[in-house]
């Protein structure tokens, strides 16, 4: 077993040195603007299987905190995960200006030329749909999977990747900086996110049971994060080249 501290950063290193975010041709393929703007559209498109629903995503990190009634140290995790859930619903609900991350969400789709209707009645792909479930059942699991599999295997890394999203969005596809918002409030967030979740899980990974239960969720979920990019290549990259 690891000093706590120690396996926090050995996670957070994996998920650097793997997560498909970073990793992908695909996504070096748009960095680059080597794709159409037609397919990018889908691609982002695509996302909103799990982007749209961050919010239920975020508060079961809540639920998933305590047993059948909750010990003093479980409500004191409650509260330290509460301004994940405000950030994700929207600081507007209580008296803040930013609204919630999925309507921003909505907003970079309609830049991108999509209606209300279309974006919500997106027909996925199964293995957008995979990634989706596999990623609610960590949130679902427990504390320590549900911070492995999303603040530590995506969150730590996100802020990269939305920088990059949002410059070769601009940059080669020729949408507004002003709705990009979805991703430079992400840019913004996660190494708080980050930070939250390294904190509490130095609570609680300290045996190796913990420690191997917070391992396995953190490669589950960039397994299926890695899924879903390979479905979106084979979709809208390698058959309709």
């Amino acid at each position: 077993m690891l000093p706590p501290a120690e396996f926090a950063r050995q996670l957070l290193k994996e998920a650097k040195d793997t997560h498909p975010w970073l990793h992908h041709p695909l996504f070096h393929l748009i960095w680059n603007g080597k794709l159409s703007r037609d397919q990018v559209r889908d691609i982002i498109r695509q996302q909103g299987a799990f982007f749209l629903d961050t919010l239920r995503h975020a508060a079961w990190k809540i639920i998933s905190v305590g047993g059948a009634t909750p010990t003093w140290d479980d409500l004191q995790r409650q509260r330290s995960l509460i301004p994940l859930v405000v950030e994700e619903g929207g600081e507007d609900t209580i008296g803040g200006a930013q609204t919630g991350h999925s309507i921003l969400f909505v907003r970079l789709c309609e830049a991108l030329g999509f209606t209300r209707d279309e974006v919500f009645n997106t027909d996925y792909l199964p293995t957008t749909i995979i990634e989706k479930n596999e990623l609610f059942a960590l949130q679902r699991a427990g504390t320590i999977e549900a911070l492995c599999g999303g603040n530590i295997a995506t969150e730590s890394i996100n802020a990269t990747h939305v920088g990059r999203m949002a410059q070769a969005l601009e940059k080669h596809y020729g949408i507004p900086k002003s709705a990009l918002d979805f991703y430079y409030v992400h840019a913004s967030v996660e190494e708080d996110h980050c930070d939250r979740a390294v904190r509490i899980l130095t609570e609680l990974c300290v045996t190796d049971a913990a420690q191997k239960t917070g391992l396995s969720a953190m490669r589950r979920a960039i397994t299926a994060r890695r899924i879903c990019v390979d479905g979106l290549m084979e979709a809208f990259v390698t058959n309709r080249a």
